[in-house]
């Protein structure tokens, strides 16, 4: 995985992970959904699609193997304006959004080299 990408996927993986541990606290979470009229939920939807577009789009990316943790997290916060369901769903894409960032912590970084193809560092 090159380096800009890892960052950007960790950059928006961790907002992510804060916004779901944020938002599935039991009333404050639900509080703030509600008084900004489900625009939070939308807002996750619109991380996650960003994310899985960019997990999509880089053809030397090992994380491929992640993409059902984004495509999850929208159908989660689709169904997350039902309160209770939501907050669990909630809980659920913060343990994913753990793994997801370790996971994107733990594959090697590649570089391109003056002969155009890729190196492992």
């Amino acid at each position: 995985m090159k380096g800009s990408i890892r960052i950007i996927l960790l950059v928006l993986g961790v907002i992510t992970l804060l916004n779901e541990a944020f938002l599935g606290i039991p009333i404050l979470g639900g509080t703030y959904i509600v008084s900004l009229g489900w625009t939070p939920l939308g807002t996750n939807i619109l991380l996650y699609i960003i994310i899985a577009v960019i997990l999509g789009a880089d053809r030397y990316n090992q994380a491929k193997e992640l993409m059902y943790i984004p495509i999850l997290g929208a159908i989660l916060n689709i169904i997350a304006f039902i309160p209770f369901v939501g907050m669990v769903a909630h809980w659920i894409m913060t343990l994913f959004m753990i793994y997801f960032v370790v996971r994107l912590l733990n594959y090697p970084e590649y570089s391109r080299d003056s002969q155009d193809t890729y190196r492992r560092y």
